[in-house]
């Protein structure tokens, strides 16, 4: 498998070039915490605020790697492309805490996990910046009392990613517009109204496959021997999609923001060369 995947890359990217490394320890761990305001789900007028500490790890294996990316398998790397298995969650949907869907299910956490292709598509400035093309393709799980497969997503997007010197630090400022699309079975899950939870207000609705709406994300990271701070927003717009007429679409944008804040305590003292496609400079 992992043979053909490599292939596939390497057909699709037709050149590549000298795959960038540096030494950096094996693991890490950081004691941290954060706060956060989404959208019970894209569509809602309802909004949760979250606050929470957390265990911050970092891995940097030959195949498995955790990091500010999150958790996934890298593949095949190189200059100029990269193939992973990356991996995304949602949280979970109260429906008492949320007026349009009272008296319907509710709904259960999701995972998602896929392969995601990475395209460098601008000429590299050493250091300073890049422009990627992301071609992420995940299978979505509902986790509750059983894990069930839910449906499919496709999110392609851009990225820029620049490097800031602000405050006395180095800072990587990022930048995403992409699109989004998922399958009838994952948009039901979210939109579609059975007939037995129609009312006069919500009236029954089948969600279809295809658009799913556009997203823009912007990230602001700084990575110190000592530190990791993280601080982010998301946009999101549902104009245009398959389900943005659902009686439980309450509103064709959402906003997602938050901060991130942890310290490192330890860390291997096995250095290893991590091998990735070209980014900014970060860490100081």
């Amino acid at each position: 498998m992992r043979t053909i995947l490599t292939r596939l890359v390497i057909a699709t990217v037709c050149a590549t070039a000298v795959v960038h490394a540096e030494e950096l320890p094996l693991w890490e761990l950081a004691l941290g915490g954060g706060a956060l305001q989404i959208p019970e789900y894209r569509g809602s007028n309802d909004n949760r605020q979250i606050a929470f500490p957390f265990v911050y790890p970092v891995y940097r294996g030959d195949f498995l790697r955790v990091d500010d990316r999150g958790v996934r398998g890298v593949f095949y790397v190189t200059d100029r492309a990269e193939l992973d298995i990356s991996a995304d969650a949602n949280t979970s949907v109260n429906s008492d805490d949320t007026s349009v869907r009272n008296g319907m299910p509710d709904l259960d956490p999701t995972v998602q996990f896929g392969p995601i292709v990475q395209l460098r598509v601008w000429p590299e400035q050493p250091s300073r910046q890049v422009l990627l093309l992301n071609l992420p393709v995940r299978s979505v799980f509902a986790i509750g009392d059983s894990v069930r497969q839910v449906g499919w997503t496709a999110s392609p997007h851009l990225t820029l990613y620049k490097r800031v010197d602000l405050f006395d630090r180095r800072w990587r400022l990022g930048l995403s517009a992409g699109l989004e699309f998922g399958d009838n079975d994952y948009h039901d899950y979210y939109y579609r109204v059975n007939p037995e939870f129609a009312t006069d207000s919500r009236p029954a609705f089948d969600a279809g496959g295809g658009f799913g709406g556009t997203r823009f994300i912007a990230t602001f990271v700084s990575r110190g021997k000592k530190s990791w701070m993280s601080f982010f927003a998301r946009y999101d717009r549902l104009d245009g999609a398959t389900f943005d007429d659902s009686p439980l679409v309450e509103r064709n944008d959402g906003l997602t923001f938050g901060f991130i804040y942890a310290r490192f305590f330890a860390r291997s003292k096995r250095m290893v060369e991590v091998k990735e496609m070209r980014r900014v400079e970060q860490q100081e």
